[in-house]
């Protein structure tokens, strides 16, 4: 390794070969929740409701099965002819079938539910599967999953319990992950489609404890799962060697991660406070023969807030992360502080307008660093403009997504547009165009791989 360190060829080809590895959640967007009402900043603590908690029917005792089914595609209309050897990933680059089933039964007070995925990829066989490289077959091509699997109920009038694979939400804004630490997004197709369908449910125990206007959760996080980025010879993955081998810390007792909320819920207003001593879902490279991929244990503290006056929503988040480390400069800990501001605004008669900026700051900073592979930066910012138009009775959404990464969008930017239409009950189709622009880091290559696409999907 000290040859790669020295060796300015070789240090390129180490970060070229990381740039995958850090895409996640920087263009995954969607709604945030709105409040239109004035408020009364101190009336909430008067009142007794108890946040959060899941209403289990005593008198619903049989199974109920539902799911979806969808047929998406995808056409790719920027890339140039690809080289000898190279993949050509010009035209239909997605025909993907995918069907989804759910199981949700619930006895008293108690529920169980359990869902599995399974999914089927065309294109692949269209265009000839021997112009991809394994690794993008093993991961595009076909998929069998299970979902979220577990069991929930209430111990004593005060204190649930979860246990299983499951979805645990941190934080308010969905354009930009700062809080929302525990479950991993799947992020091989990024900028397609919006972060609350991306978050991959990971095998947790959760309780919670309600009290007034506050509720108190304690996490166990058994399952290390980490974001699906796009595997090497992906259109996605910009660098022309494969990833270094990744260590994934077991499942065992002395792994278990622990995390813990406290959220208040009050009239026009909510707070929450976080906690969390688990692995980082961002991979560091070893400065070893040969180069290995580790997820390192780090500990976070947080905030996040949400204040509804009249049309407007506010929205502010912050997190700070403490035992980063980089390959460059590897034995030492880094820490980082990143701030969130939003504001969503909702006078306009069925038009929603957000705006979100984030800025990450990594203390102690280094000019050694800026030749890792993980891209860490002084400050790092971003900005998301969303505008979203409701038409024809609600039947027909319009959305409007920039995404800005570095104050001139040096790092990177993204535009997406959306049109959702319900065809008829449980039928809708969506289409729509995403553009990219190239920048440092991980987006290197991205300006490339502007696409179409299109989606049918039937809910049942």
């Amino acid at each position: 390794m000290k040859n790669c360190l020295r060796s300015a060829s070789l240090k390129k080809d180490c970060k070229s070969v990381a740039l995958a590895l850090v895409m996640g959640g920087l263009f995954l967007p969607a709604a945030l929740p709105a409040a239109a009402a004035e408020i009364d900043l101190f009336k909430g603590f008067e009142e007794a409701s108890q946040p959060g908690k899941e209403v289990i029917s005593p008198d619903n005792d049989s199974s109920l099965f539902s799911g979806y089914a969808k047929l998406g595609t995808t056409y790719n209309t920027a890339h140039h002819a690809p080289t000898a050897g190279e993949t050509d990933w010009r035209g239909l680059s997605r025909l993907r079938a995918e069907l989804q089933l759910e199981a949700d039964y619930q006895l008293r007070q108690w529920r169980l539910f359990a869902s599995a995925k399974g999914a089927y990829d065309f294109a692949y066989t269209i265009n000839g599967r021997s112009d991809y490289t394994s690794e993008v077959l093993d991961e595009y091509e076909w998929e069998a999953e299970l979902r979220e699997a577990f069991v929930q109920g209430a111990l004593t009038d005060s204190l649930d319990v979860k246990l299983g694979r499951q979805i645990v939400v941190w934080g308010r804004s969905d354009n930009f992950r700062v809080t929302d630490i525990l479950n991993p997004l799947d992020n091989r197709e990024p900028g397609l489609t919006d972060i609350e369908d991306l978050r991959l449910p990971t095998t947790m125990s959760k309780l919670d404890y309600f009290r007034g206007n506050w509720q108190l959760s304690v996490i166990a996080v058994h399952e290390h799962r980490f974001d699906k980025l796009p595997p090497f010879g992906s259109d996605f993955y910009p660098a022309a060697l494969p990833a270094p081998h990744e260590e994934k810390p077991a499942a065992t007792l002395d792994n278990t991660g622990l995390a813990l909320e406290l959220q208040g819920i009050f009239s026009g207003w909510d707070i929450s406070f976080y906690g969390a001593d688990v692995y980082n879902d961002q991979s560091t490279i070893v400065p070893s023969v040969p180069l290995t991929q580790v997820h390192r244990r780090i500990k976070m503290a947080g905030a996040a807030m949400n204040l509804a006056q009249g049309n407007f929503l506010y929205i502010l988040e912050a997190a700070h992360f403490r035992g980063l480390r980089f390959m460059t400069y590897y034995a030492t800990d880094y820490n980082r502080t990143d701030l969130l501001a939003g504001i969503e605004y909702r006078g306009f008669t069925d038009t929603t307008i957000s705006v979100d900026l984030v800025n990450r700051h990594l203390h102690d900073y280094r000019p050694i660093l800026k030749d890792s592979p993980e891209f860490p930066q002084r400050d790092a910012s971003q900005v998301a403009l969303r505008i979203t138009h409701e038409l024809l009775n609600n039947r027909l959404n319009l959305t409007a997504l920039l995404i800005v990464m570095g104050e001139r969008a040096q790092d990177g930017a993204l535009g997406r547009f959306t049109a959702t239409y319900d065809l008829a009950d449980n039928w809708s189709m969506t289409g729509g165009m995403v553009f990219y622009q190239s920048g440092n880091g991980v987006m290197a290559n991205a300006g490339d791989n502007d696409r179409v696409f299109l989606e049918i999907r039937l809910d049942f």
